[in-house]
């Protein structure tokens, strides 16, 4: 491939990851309640970062391919090292509001359970 269509693919995708980043954010300040926010803030920023690191990874191949290098098969190694720490940190934050957000249920008796009770003994 030539550096014009290498450069083409890097835009789109930086291109991509500011279009998903700006509708995590829109999702935020928009939907009424925290879960809707969560999931569009989760999804959107994944493929946000996904798109960032995808290009981050295909710039570091091809001038390693070019040019030659280890500090490119580094860069490589650290953007996969960043994914996964972004994807779990991810999955924690929002299993976290997931369960604080949860409906809570209390153990109170209902008022004819109660009559029910007295009246056998």
């Amino acid at each position: 491939m030539s550096d014009s269509v290498i450069d083409a693919v890097i835009f789109i995708l930086l291109l991509l990851s500011v279009g998903f980043g700006g509708i995590g954010v829109i999702g935020l300040f928009l939907f009424p309640d925290i879960r809707s926010r969560m999931y569009t803030a989760f999804r959107a920023t994944i493929i946000s970062v996904g798109a960032i690191i995808l290009s981050v990874i295909i710039y570091a191949l091809f001038t390693f391919q070019s040019t030659g290098g280890d500090q490119y098969v580094a860069l490589v190694m650290h953007s996969l090292v960043l994914l996964c720490i972004i994807l779990v940190a991810n999955m924690l934050v929002y299993r976290t509001i997931l369960q604080r957000t949860k409906m809570k249920t209390t153990c109170r008796i209902a008022p004819d359970q109660n009559t029910k009770n007295e009246n056998e003994e």
